[in-house]
């Protein structure tokens, strides 16, 4: 009796925990807004304004940029077909280096253009296991449409895409480096990553 008493218990106790993380999941579009909220109050503490805390702003919207972002399934869209030719260490070099290449420069686009203007979230798609969250930045005699691309991974939403304007991130990126190693090489193409991460993490 006492054994049927306690196992009803644990029950209860381990259905009201699912039933807790459940309503306490976080939706893309809340992943989103959470990750513009983080980043808009970096672009406008008081205490982090002017050239002398560029710098700081830069490592802070990074670190940001990392949690929110699913590198390893942007590296994969943006190389294609070429993906598949890489063996596991070849890979694994590859990732690391388009997620500091594109942790910089999306940073450096956050730094420059978004600061203090109004996001209007539009619209939230799902459907399994993907999302696609519509918003609109309002800028002064300006509205610019933003859509992220997110996927549920590891038990969390995470961006796969950023498509501004029609234009989609990764897929620029996949056309670049096709072009490049169509041309020359996939050696060169990881050449030409190195540079451009250079040159966008040089202090202008």
């Amino acid at each position: 009796m006492k054994l049927k008493i306690f196992l009803t218990i644990l029950f209860c106790l381990i259905s009201l925990g699912f039933q807790n993380m459940r309503s306490h999941a976080e939706t893309p579009a809340a992943r989103v807004q959470g990750m513009l909220e983080q980043v808009m109050a970096i672009q406008t503490d008081p205490q982090l304004q002017g050239p002398a805390f560029r710098e700081e702003r830069r490592t802070a919207i990074k670190k940001i940029i990392a949690r929110n972002f699913d590198f390893e399934a942007m590296a994969r869209q943006a190389l294609g077909p070429y993906w598949e030719k890489l063996n596991d260490a070849e890979r694994v070099e590859f990732k690391a280096l388009f997620q500091d290449l594109f942790q910089g420069s999306y940073t450096k686009l956050v730094l420059d253009f978004l600061k203090r203007e109004k996001v209007l979230y539009n619209k939230e798609e799902l459907h399994q296991g993907k999302a696609l969250i519509q918003t609109t930045l309002i800028r002064v005699n300006e509205e610019i449409p933003v859509d992220y691309s997110l996927t549920f991974v590891q038990e969390q939403w995470l961006v796969d895409d950023v498509t501004i304007d029609g234009v989609s991130i990764v897929r620029n990126y996949q056309r670049a480096f096709t072009r490049v190693i169509q041309r020359e090489s996939y050696k060169s193409l990881l050449q030409k990553m190195r540079l451009q991460k250079q040159a966008i993490e040089t202090p202008s």
